[in-house]
């Protein structure tokens, strides 16, 4: 099934990034719809040259301090019904990654990996916490990391997250990593009740976990690239141009300041 749109969730601390990441998305897919969520948790930041050099749109709600990753979840709340990309703005496309997603019909597509029991208790919340709080909920056994995902708009609502987002004082909620866990314990819940349908499929790679030379820029510069994402996420304790497979953001970057200067 078709991907209407790309979502981008950025904020000014990523503003580098985010550039890199639109410039990703235009290098392979020229004139898919992209809307950029911007959050002003940090303060306003310019993307003019962005919007206009890329084609790119800005998500049409009020300047808002969403907190980390909660602009994400915003597009899932438009009333109409399309199937879109939802990303962080730390992520590049290595290469025409929308096929693959479009081979499913599922209304969300979650990245498919494995989590020990430690890391899924660190980053998302302690399954056997949340089915003690929340009876009726059973953990599926897997999580998913969130900052990208294909989803159906027009499905959840705003009311299906407010009362895991909300408490008496910021340690009240079982949820970690902002949007990540309550965001899978609510995807969890809707597929045990047979609300949605959902897919996994392992379609990105962390950069830290891989080889240096395990992306030939060659290849991106021929065209033909990887069928892949790559996220930077969590905290950058590197400067940008230390990051892991740094060649590749230099890439894009550049990709990016080219098309800005024409």
């Amino acid at each position: 099934m078709r991907i209407e749109s790309i979502y981008v969730a950025g904020w000014r601390g990523d503003l580098r990034f985010t550039q890199c990441c639109i410039a990703s998305i235009r290098r392979w897919y020229p004139t898919i719809d992209v809307c950029l969520i911007k959050d002003y948790i940090d303060g306003d930041y310019d993307t003019a040259a962005l919007e206009q050099a890329f084609n790119v749109r800005l998500f049409d709600a009020p300047r808002q301090r969403y907190g980390w990753g909660l602009a994400k979840l915003e597009p899932l709340f438009l009333p109409t019904r399309h199937r879109c990309l939802i990303l962080d703005s730390d992520i590049v496309f290595a290469g025409p990654v929308l096929e693959s997603l479009e081979r499913t019909d599922e209304d969300f597509v979650l990245v498919k990996e494995a989590h020990a029991p430690e890391a899924i208790r660190n980053a998302y919340f302690d399954p056997e916490l949340v089915e003690r709080r929340f009876p009726g909920y059973a953990f599926p056994g897997w999580v998913s990391n969130t900052g990208q995902f294909v989803g159906t708009t027009g499905i959840l609502r705003r009311d299906d997250f407010l009362p895991y987002l909300q408490g008496d004082t910021p340690l009240d909620s079982p949820f970690k990593s902002g949007e990540q866990g309550v965001l899978n314990f609510v995807l969890h819940s809707k597929l045990r009740q047979n609300q949605i349908t959902l897919r996994r499929l392992p379609f990105m790679h962390w950069p830290p976990s891989m080889e240096p030379d395990a992306i030939d820029i060659d290849r991106l510069m021929s065209g033909r690239g990887y069928p892949f994402l790559l996220h930077w996420a969590g905290p950058k304790t590197r400067p940008f141009e230390e990051m892991p497979m740094s060649p590749v953001l230099a890439y894009f970057e550049a990709l990016y300041k080219a098309r800005v200067a024409s």
